[in-house]
């Protein structure tokens, strides 16, 4: 009899890899990778932003996060900047370079969608969503109390 556990979990997996492997080879010409477009994209919704807010939005841990900024930097899609309101951190935003790939990544990442969304429907989507929300909630849960003791 199989696991549904270790079914959703493959398949999760699989569509996950694909879509690294598919933003790598979409995005390659502008030299960004499935590890910084994510960083851009909410630079694109919020302006300006810190390293530790980008690495909690998406539960990051901050050594990944801070290569990736880095790496950002070095390509000229971002600019730190002392922040305002508390002198030791960093603000991060976006650089005139970012702006102008900003339709490219929103473009690829809307063929993507459309391209594993054929014949679901957008009831079916919120459903997958919700769910998978709530189950990865847990799971930050459990490895965050993991991480306590």
């Amino acid at each position: 009899m199989e696991n549904v556990y270790e079914e959703l979990g493959r398949w999760i997996s699989i569509l996950y890899r694909r879509f690294q492997v598919y933003i790598n080879n979409e995005l390659k010409d502008l030299d960004i990778t499935s590890s910084e477009y994510i960083f851009l994209i909410k630079l694109y919704e919020n302006g300006e932003l810190n390293q530790e807010e980008l690495s909690s939005i998406y539960y990051i841990d901050k050594g990944a996060t801070a290569r990736s900024l880095k790496r950002l930097e070095k390509k000229g899609y971002i600019k730190r900047f002392k922040d305002k309101h508390d002198k030791r951190s960093y603000k991060l935003a976006l650089t005139e370079k970012a702006l102008l790939v900003k339709t490219r990544i929103y473009k690829t990442l809307e063929s993507w969608d459309k391209t594993i969304s054929v014949d679901i429907t957008t009831e079916e989507l919120k459903k997958i969503s919700s769910t998978l929300k709530k189950m990865s909630l847990r799971a930050l849960e459990e490895t965050n109390n993991i991480n306590k003791t």
